[in-house]
């Protein structure tokens, strides 16, 4: 090991981790963004002056902060400010508007909330506007006034740094205290707060490091928003546990991304499933393996996409499986790995199959995986202001994740689907995840959800909503015959629907919700209707 890779954890921190790293290599660039280079000094002083002035307003240890601001170093600069200065950090979704908008900083009750130019519109146009909020730190340029009648002080970052009191002394963040807020991405409902600690982020940065096998050489690319898991973790925290470099991207782009990373000379980024599939979309070019990139991380990763993502660029994709209250706790390991497989647990996790009465389940046999942590801290403490759904997650001493899987005799994992998303239909339950990857494989088919919906004979019937490649009519029938050709009798889905987009997330997991709530339209395509049937 060299002064790059041995170091503390900085008290189990995020803004501990990022001292204790520039105190090892201070003239190491920690970030890039659109041209400019950020050592890890500068990062922390830049941390460190927020800090100070938080601190200079009055803000006390335990007040809540959001951030409603895209991609740039000030998201870092104000993420990890407000946690050296005991503020509880909570990540809003760049989205988010009029009433979704509200619930965060609101639910949340914070008191400041650092944004920007573009988006402050959005804040100042929320009525009712959230009481607690006292401050708005707004980088770029500041309107002349807000709104009359809001109780509210408008600052600049560079305000906020003049407010600071000189020599500031920090008030002790300890790893078990709450550091963040952050909000599910509600796919099957309103989204939940998940309060977290400081050492679960700690934590997922390291063990994403190892899993990736980085080093202070490599040169990390991310282009997901900054208020996800994804870029948080496996991104910042784990950049910062080695003494990479990170260049920032505004947002994902299909055309500029190769180009973004061949100038970023990146070795390895992070994305998600959908953005696999516009990747593999686009037209292959000659330059298509001209880039540095050894390892990408993304999830889910259906084996017929990881081999033609590898095949054509060249990389090694590597697996993985997490959620926000937990943290990542599956990766496959670069070295003997099972494609098809989440991958086995991190050192710090305890993952069972476990069927309805909460029994653990032979290999093979699916059911709910369940998670349990090897040491304190490293896991939610609760979901803000809901115990209800605290109690219900946590039954039995263990949390339950709400997905179904199975685990070899290897130890590996493997997803089978999501419990509410499981399909019931004349007695048979089925995978919308097999489903879905079934009807994937079908020509001009982009990417595919299925969902339950009633239907006339009053039970749950299959609907599958799909994104197609290209123009054209489509060839219902040819799908249809597929599909019986392919599944089993029971799983052969009633309708379809083409849709120029499924509706998403921001960080693009389908809100199968959505569909669900939308039910059977005018466009969808019935075979009873049409006179067809499957043969018995």
């Amino acid at each position: 090991m060299n002064k790059f890779e041995s170091f503390d954890l900085g008290g189990g921190t995020p803004s501990g981790l990022l001292s204790s790293r520039a105190g090892y290599c201070p003239e190491h660039i920690a970030i890039e963004f659109q041209g400019d280079a950020i050592s890890y000094q500068v990062f922390d002083d830049k941390v460190s002056e927020v800090a100070a002035g938080l601190i200079g307003m009055g803000l006390k240890h335990g007040d809540a902060g959001s951030i409603f601001m895209s991609n740039r170093p000030e998201y870092l600069f104000s993420w990890l400010g407000m946690n050296r200065a005991g503020v509880v950090t909570v990540f809003v979704n760049t989205a988010y508007k009029g009433a979704f908008l509200a619930y965060g900083i609101e639910h949340s009750e914070s008191k400041i909330i650092f944004t920007e130019e573009k988006l402050l519109p959005e804040l100042l146009a929320l009525s009712p506007f959230p009481p607690a909020l006292r401050f708005i730190v707004c980088l770029d340029s500041l309107p002349d006034q807000v709104p009359k009648g809001l109780n509210v002080r408008l600052l600049s970052l560079h305000d906020l740094a003049s407010i600071a009191v000189p020599n500031t002394k920090f008030p002790p963040v300890l790893d078990e205290q709450t550091a963040a807020i952050s909000f599910t991405s509600g796919t099957t409902g309103k989204s939940k707060g998940a309060v977290t600690p400081g050492l679960l982020s700690v934590m997922m940065g390291m063990e994403a490091a190892n899993a990736f096998g980085l080093t202070s050489r490599d040169r990390l690319y991310t282009c997901m928003p900054l208020f996800h898991g994804m870029a948080q973790m496996t991104s910042v925290m784990a950049s910062i546990y080695v003494g990479a470099s990170l260049t920032l991207s505004a947002k994902f782009s299909v055309q500029r991304f190769w180009d973004e990373i061949r100038e970023a000379r990146a070795t390895k980024f992070n994305l998600i499933g959908s953005m696999l599939h516009m990747l593999l979309s686009s037209p292959p070019s000659s330059r298509d393996r001209d880039h540095c990139v050894t390892r990408v991380f993304s999830a889910p990763a259906p084996a017929d996409v990881l081999y033609r993502f590898e095949a054509r660029f060249g990389i090694h994709l590597i697996e993985g499986y997490g959620q926000t209250e937990i943290k990542n706790v599956l990766y496959n390991p670069i070295l003997g790995r099972k494609v098809g497989s989440m991958g086995k647990p991190t050192a710090s996790t305890i993952l069972e199959v476990h069927d309805d009465k909460g029994n653990r389940v032979a290999p093979g046999v699916v059911g709910e995986i369940v998670y349990r942590p090897r040491q304190p801290n490293i896991m939610l403490k609760e979901y803000h202001r809901d115990p209800q759904a605290t109690l219900f997650s946590m039954k039995d001493l263990w949390w339950h994740t709400g997905d179904l899987g199975s685990m070899d005799e290897d130890g590996f994992f493997y997803f089978a689907d999501r419990k509410k998303d499981s399909i019931r239909r004349r007695g048979e339950n089925i995978s919308s995840h097999e489903l879905e990857a079934v009807i994937a494989l079908f020509p001009v088919i982009r990417e595919v959800a299925a969902v339950a919906t009633r239907s006339d004979i009053g039970e749950d019937e299959v609907m599958v909503v799909f994104e197609c490649v290209g123009e054209g009519v489509f060839n219902f029938p040819a799908l249809f015959q597929y599909c019986i050709d392919a599944l089993p009798r029971y799983m052969v889905p009633r309708y379809y629907r083409i849709v120029e987009g499924l509706p998403r997330t921001e960080n693009g997991k389908i809100r199968k919700i959505v569909l669900r709530e939308q039910g059977l339209t005018a466009d969808t395509w019935d075979y009873v209707a049409e006179g067809l049937s499957v043969p018995r």
